[in-house]
């Protein structure tokens, strides 16, 4: 009994022992938190200069005449710093009053740069993220100095370094000084190719874009490592290996090695070729309803006993989704399944035509186009938002897009849309220079020197226009030119173009007649199918011949012999010439159909060039004539491994008279607009070169018909580093200007009536012309270089030889 009476004792003093301490730590936190608690009247901002007291207190979370705490003074001090606008903040209570204390940052008057020249003031703007009227920071500023590094590893810069200094001004006010010390370029020294058994370096070198440096490097970039470029050109090789035959290529790796003592990478490709293949037997199956599979056999480019090729693969997938959704069928989807056959090195191909997804198209979004107008990507895509998903029509358009020439690479990616059956393409654009200023000249015995330049822009304006502005100038004539086309003519695929062009020239040693004239035309060009294109243009020409008046008969002037016979000494103007002096115009319409398959438009291996075009004048003005003219151009691969290329064309023209054919402006035509000779038509002869000609003047009188052929083989040169990018050739030319016209002969003849045999005949001259000789051709950093030497094998006593010819052009 006691016992129990002793524990209920401690019992009870232990529970009155705790309910004490319970309600002791009760009352202690409510005491806190009442003393935390507060109420302010009013807030006092102070230290602000730009901002005003009612903005700096909107970011607070108190209010007057609402509790808080020092939670909510916190909470207020982070929200002030995280607007970006103070370098310090405090908040204090003052009797009923909320003091609030900033520090503004300073705002940035002006931005400066010192010590670039590799990157223009322009650039670096549009890399930094300070400019004026923002909000200074040194974090903003730091991260600004990293751009700008990375901007000239891009270059190939990558040792460049850079500092900034803030410099205070009046005001709160503060210039940002960015000082670049660029350094040396960081070169690439060799590249390498690995496992390469069938295409020699040098021809795998011409694939890529990136480029070993030499002494002329300074003059491009593409002789910098950049990554992304080394994956494209990772992409290059592979699009190369598979459309050759080797369909298991593959790209073991790829490394840069950096030498930093001497500033320079040194590449190198490791790759696995696999066997060649050839394509085997070639099927089309379908499981569609309607859709005869064998029946489009006729739409496959791909060909039993032809190298594979993944490109004639993927245009035979394109030409077979087209013509089933042509028949009604949105949602096809052609699959190739392709059959190794390892003991013969085969490939049958098979096609499968099937129901695909029914996926629709939710949205089409562009990206990296910083340049180009959204809706030159667009109106590339032959679908849009709503229509039906093909993903044969995309892929297309990628090379749609990639074939306009003003992107580095394009990329579609697709995402979910809002629903199981939408869709969102992504186009992902990197931009190129799409500009050019070409330069091109020449030298001939006659002649003397020659100069070509043009400024050249594919991408005007962003807009995917064309623009081209041209001077040509020799010792004896200027050409003014300028061209302008707009490939989507009221939104059509229809492209618009303007070409005017001015000519003003002096009588020369070839030509001793003066002609200026002014040229216009509009054209209309309409796409056909794939690679055959049509265009309808008018074309107006204005011109006034006239000669030195030492060369006219005419007793009114000084020169001449003044006998009352034009023409019958040799230091006269040919007679069947003076007839055409004066003013005429011409005014006509025509067309022109082009067929193209080469497989590059700037060092060309494979694929052929046709086109013809016609010209009828007599649409007012005083001609009354058509012409008539065509050129087949090809290249064909000799030899892969040894990179010979052939290449042969052919052009002709022909001008056929509809009004009275006497030579003269009266009878619509006149001799002087015959063709004539150019130095490229036939190498080794001059302008005005060879064909008919007056034999007591000697003036070329040229013809009415033409023709002309080349054959060429290219091939790399020997003995010299594969970096400079040198080829060689061997060629040869033939051809033939001939039909003068059936006024000349008479005209002449009247002037001199003791014309010999021989004579007759140098006027009526149809004899062949032909030339053997060689090339170099240089991929220089300008651009395409070609210096031509021709020695003539078929001439005539009066032709005139050119000793040599070349061209260059630049890109920028």
């Amino acid at each position: 009994m006691r016992m129990k009476t002793i524990t209920k004792t401690i019992f009870l003093a232990f529970a009155l022992t705790v309910g004490a301490l319970i309600t002791s730590n009760v009352s202690s936190v409510s005491f806190v938190t009442q003393v935390q608690a507060a109420v302010v009247s009013n807030i006092d901002v102070r230290g602000n200069q730009r901002i005003d007291d009612e903005i700096v207190a909107s970011y607070l979370t108190i209010q007057p005449g609402q509790r808080f705490n020092d939670f909510d003074i916190d909470d207020s001090v982070k929200a002030l710093f995280a607007t970006g606008l103070f370098s310090d903040v405090s908040i204090f209570q003052q009797g009923s009053t909320l003091i609030v204390d900033v520090d503004e940052n300073s705002t940035v008057s002006k931005v400066f740069f010192e010590g670039n020249s590799r990157l223009k003031d322009d650039a670096l703007r549009g890399i930094v993220r300070l400019q004026p009227q923002s909000v200074y920071s040194d974090e903003q500023a730091a991260v600004d100095v990293e751009r700008i590094q990375v901007a000239y590893s891009r270059v190939g810069r990558r040792d460049a370094t850079v500092t900034y200094e803030a410099v205070p001004l009046e005001n709160n006010r503060i210039n940002v000084i960015y000082r670049v010390n660029e350094g040396d370029k960081t070169k690439i020294a060799s590249i390498t190719f690995i496992g390469n058994d069938t295409f020699s370096d040098r021809r795998l070198l011409d694939i890529i874009s990136t480029k070993e440096s030499t002494f002329l490097s300074f003059l491009t970039t593409s002789d910098i490592f950049d990554q992304n470029r080394i994956n494209s050109d990772e992409e290059a090789l592979r699009r190369f290996y598979f459309n050759k035959g080797f369909a298991d290529f593959q790209i073991q790796g790829t490394t840069a090695e950096l030498d930093e003592i001497n500033n320079e990478y040194n590449i190198t490709f490791t790759m696995d070729e696999g066997p060649r293949y050839t394509f085997g037997n070639i099927n089309i199956d379908s499981t569609i309803s309607g859709v005869d599979g064998p029946a489009l056999l006729d739409l496959v480019e791909t060909q039993s006993g032809e190298f594979y090729s993944a490109k004639e693969v993927e245009d035979s997938i394109v030409a077979i989704t087209e013509r089933v959704s042509e028949e009604g069928f949105a949602f096809v989807e052609v699959v190739p399944r392709g059959n190794r056959n390892f003991e013969d090195n085969t490939i049958d191909v098979t096609y499968l035509v099937d129901e695909g997804a029914r996926l629709f198209i939710e949205d089409i979004r562009i990206l990296g186009n910083d340049r180009t107008r959204d809706y030159v990507i667009r109106r590339e895509f032959d679908i849009s938002e709503g229509d039906a998903y093909n993903q044969v029509l995309v892929q297309r358009t990628r090379d749609r897009i990639q074939g306009l020439g003003f992107f580095q690479s394009v990329n579609i990616t697709t995402r979910p849309g809002s629903s199981p059956d939408r869709i969102v393409i992504f186009v992902t654009v990197i931009e190129q220079s799409t500009g050019d200023i070409s330069l091109s000249g020449g030298f001939s015995s006659n002649g003397g020197a020659s100069a070509n330049i043009s400024l050249t822009e594919r991408n005007f304006l962003g807009r995917g226009q064309f623009f081209r502005v041209g001077l040509n100038t020799s010792e004896d004539e200027e050409g003014y030119t300028f061209n302008f086309t707009e490939p989507y003519f009221l939104g059509y695929r229809i492209s618009a173009g303007l070409r005017f062009q001015i000519t003003e020239s002096d009588e020369t040693s070839e030509r001793q007649y003066i002609i200026d004239s002014t040229n216009g035309t509009i054209s209309f060009g309409i796409p056909i199918v794939e690679n055959l294109n049509s265009a309808v243009f008018y074309t107006y020409r204005g011109s006034d011949a006239s000669a030195n008046a030492v060369l006219l008969d005419d007793a009114v002037n000084v020169g001449g012999n003044n006998d009352g016979t034009q023409g019958n000494f040799g230091t006269e103007l040919s007679a069947a010439l003076v007839a055409g002096l004066g003013d005429f115009t011409s005014s006509g319409f025509g067309y022109s159909l082009v067929y193209n398959t080469l497989d590059s438009s700037q060092s060309p291996r494979e694929g052929v060039r046709a086109s013809v075009s016609q010209t009828f004048f007599g649409a007012g003005g005083d001609a009354e004539y058509f012409t008539t003219e065509a050129s087949l151009v090809g290249y064909y691969t000799l030899s892969e491994e040894q990179d010979f290329v052939l290449f042969g064309r052919v052009r002709g023209g022909h001008i056929e008279t509809f009004g009275a054919d006497n030579g003269t402006i009266a009878g619509g035509f006149r001799t002087i607009d015959n063709f004539q000779a150019r130095s490229n038509s036939i190498r080794g002869f001059d302008s005005f070169g060879y064909g008919p000609r007056d034999p007591i003047t000697g003036d070329p009188l040229g013809g009415r018909t033409y023709w002309n052929a080349t054959a060429e083989v290219q091939f790399p040169l020997p003995l010299v580093p594969r970096s400079l990018g040198l080829r060689g050739a061997l060629f040869a030319d033939v051809g033939q200007l001939t039909n003068v016209g059936d006024s000349v002969l008479p005209t002449i003849a009247l002037a001199n009536p003791g014309l010999t045999a021989a004579q007759i005949s140098q006027i009526e001259d149809d004899a062949l012309r032909a030339s053997v000789g060689g090339s170099v051709l240089w991929s220089s950093p300008f651009g395409p270089l070609r210096v031509d030497y021709a020695v003539p094998v078929s001439e005539e006593t009066f032709d005139d030889i050119e000793e040599f010819n070349f061209g260059v052009s630049t890109a920028f």
